[in-house]
């Protein structure tokens, strides 16, 4: 009995629902058993990882794709705005571009349709001979602006080829000057040659070539005046003779 009941005292110092007897029958304890705990564990399928995997895969791909795609929209829009501010940068505020960029169109459409029927090369070089032309002389201010931009692409990309343009203009325009020096001295020294020759012949005839000349040219002024003159006369005539018969017709009515 002893024994019995030291065992009875250890289960209930340990808390356990039931005890044991020596006997080895096992009897229900008096205070109530514990309900046990359930912990539900998400454990997914082979099919659902494989199915998350390519969904994940589809998702980072359209991500990339998208990515891809506003980058190259937003260095276009970039590109745009870029050449909408330097062409706008190129309008002379003084300039109106309406007419001004009207005519020129009119001058290389003109162009290009005369040179019809010409050939190849007339027809590629007269119509943008014209249309720069026309250019330069609607829209200076435009066009000088143009200009500089382009001589700026020029010493940025091809400087070789700027050196050997602007070179190739300055002798150009030298060789113009010269040739119009050249014209000038020309000029002069044939109107000295005449007027040596003149000199010698009054000297040797007695004639008054220059007197003469004056004489013609003061002349033709008087003629020119005295036409005028007839001219006016003759207006205030038919004038004159119109306000009569209509004097006339008023006296018979």
């Amino acid at each position: 009995m002893a024994g019995e009941a030291g065992v009875v005292v250890a289960n209930a110092a340990e808390g356990s629902g039931s005890w044991t007897s020596s006997s080895g029958q096992t009897k229900l304890s008096i205070y109530p058993t514990p309900i046990p705990e359930l912990m539900l564990l998400d454990t997914p399928s082979a099919l659902e990882k494989r199915i998350g995997m390519v969904r994940r895969e589809i998702t980072g791909y359209y991500t990339g794709v998208h990515s891809k795609a506003q980058g190259i929209i937003d260095r276009w829009i970039s590109v745009e705005e870029k050449v909408e501010t330097r062409i706008k940068s190129f309008r002379d505020p003084t300039e109106p571009l309406n007419p001004g960029l009207l005519y020129t169109g009119i001058s290389a459409l003109t162009t290009s349709v005369l040179t019809r029927s010409r050939g190849l090369p007339t027809r590629i070089l007269l119509p943008s001979a014209a249309l720069a032309s026309a250019f330069v002389y609607f829209l200076p201010g435009t066009a000088s602006r143009v200009g500089a931009y382009a001589e700026e692409l020029e010493d940025r990309y091809v400087p070789r080829f700027g050196e050997i343009r602007r070179t190739s203009v300055a002798h150009s325009s030298i060789a113009w000057e010269r040739a119009k020096e050249g014209a000038a001295t020309g000029r002069e020294s044939v109107n000295n040659g005449v007027k040596s020759v003149v000199e010698s012949i009054e000297q040797g005839t007695g004639l008054k070539l220059k007197a003469m000349g004056w004489a013609q040219e003061v002349k033709k002024e008087a003629q020119s005046v005295a036409d005028v003159a007839q001219k006016d006369i003759k207006e205030a005539f038919e004038s004159k003779s119109s306000s009569s018969d209509s004097e006339d017709s008023k006296r018979m009515v």
